[in-house]
């Protein structure tokens, strides 16, 4: 059924206003989609089905309060067609990576998703990001992927590296799901394990400015809607009060009325804010107490290990049920206040393996700084076999 016409030759012929205005109700309310892209269906854009390109995104799970693990299982690296760790990746050497994209929306594919990969310093929280590649990838709807391979040549310098994945697309249904790492190290069991870990200061320059009070000069829903609405009746009221008074005058009060009341509301307004602002400076000291600061940075150990699957075969509670530290581990320190303008500080990872055979035990550094996601790594420490 072509509710409201059809578009030829860029032309466009439509039935009439009200059969326009009852198309669009029904296209709203059915989600029927015209496969001509009628130009008279105007949906709003929070119920249009959107593509959602995305990724293993440990920063949104973290935020949700659900473990993670910094072995990305959508980033793949390999040399010579064997799987590598970011950990152990030589200077000056070609690398293939591959990334595995996905997209949640089972109505619309995302096509023209852009992935940006980049490699960062090993540690948490580091900001420097240095450019591998940008690539473009076609996601087909749920449950389908996009294989994205780009070659990658490591740095000169020997180190530890972390990859980056993030994708855009410019109709993502839901972008906080777009950003990834693979930052993983192994190390072979002895009676005690150590890894230094550095923490990068995501503030380096200082905490983001926070207002603390006051509200906006303007609020326009006060003014306008509540002191002018005020002064509207008041010229109502007075135009009315003398029955000789015509339409024009009646209506030249209310307006009259309008604008001076909205003056003085505005000004009422503004003079609050200011007092308000002025109470907060001078009580400075005095911020709130359940305020997390920027500098504070709060670090925690578990072996959770992701378990994917599919169908039956999926498991939402073994997905995404959280498993302490499979040997005895610490961190030192645990917490700590970054120092104004201080960069980086180390913190070092002891783990007391055990020295005989055994399965590998997997240790994931979840690190926050402010309150907020900052990074991590994953420490997988193998034994002498089963």
């Amino acid at each position: 059924m072509a509710c409201c016409g059809k578009t030829t030759d860029r032309t466009t012929v439509k039935t009439g206003a009200h059969g326009c205005v009852l198309c669009r109700i029904w296209q709203i309310l059915t989600r029927e989609k015209t496969p001509e892209g009628d130009p008279c269906v105007v949906v709003p854009g929070h119920v249009i089905r959107k593509p959602d390109p995305c990724i293993y995104d440990q920063f949104l799970l973290m935020q949700l309060n659900q473990p993670v693990t910094w072995d990305n299982p959508d980033v793949r690296i390999f040399l010579g067609g064997v799987e590598q760790y970011t950990y152990n990746l030589t200077a000056g050497t070609e690398y293939d990576v591959t990334i595995e994209v996905h997209n949640s929306s089972r109505d619309e594919p995302a096509n023209g998703t852009t992935v940006d990969v980049r490699w960062i310093e090993f540690g948490a929280g580091g900001q420097t990001r240095h450019p591998i590649a940008t690539l473009n990838a076609n996601v087909p709807v749920w449950p389908g992927a996009a294989i994205v391979p780009v070659k990658w040549r490591t740095p000169d310098v020997p180190g530890h590296y972390c990859i980056e994945v993030e994708l855009s697309h410019p109709d993502d249904g839901n972008p906080s799901n777009n950003r990834g790492w693979n930052n993983t190290q192994v190390h072979a069991a002895h009676s005690v394990v150590t890894q230094k870990i550095p923490i990068f200061n995501r503030y380096p320059d200082g905490c983001p400015a926070v207002k603390e009070g006051g509200g906006p000069i303007l609020r326009p829903h006060r003014v306008f809607l509540g002191w002018g609405v005020l002064g509207l009746v008041a010229g109502l009221v007075s135009g009315h009060a003398n029955a000789d008074t015509g339409i024009v005058h009646t209506l030249s009060m209310m307006a009259a009325g309008y604008i001076l009341l909205s003056a003085v509301g505005l000004a009422a307004e503004w003079a609050y804010a200011w007092m308000i602002r002025q109470r907060n400076e001078q009580r400075g000291e005095k911020r709130r107490a359940d305020r997390t600061s920027c500098y504070l940075v709060q670090i925690d150990i578990d072996s959770y290990v992701f378990q994917d699957g599919s169908g039956k075969a999926f498991d939402p509670k073994a997905r995404f049920e959280g498993k302490g530290p499979l040997w005895p581990a610490t961190v030192t320190p645990s917490s700590f206040l970054f120092v104004p303008g201080e960069a980086m500080r180390e913190v070092e990872l002891r783990v007391e393996a055990p020295d005989g055979p055994g399965p590998a035990g997997t240790f994931n550094v979840n690190v926050r700084q402010g309150g907020v996601p900052s990074g991590g790594v994953t420490l997988t420490i193998t034994t002498g076999g089963p």
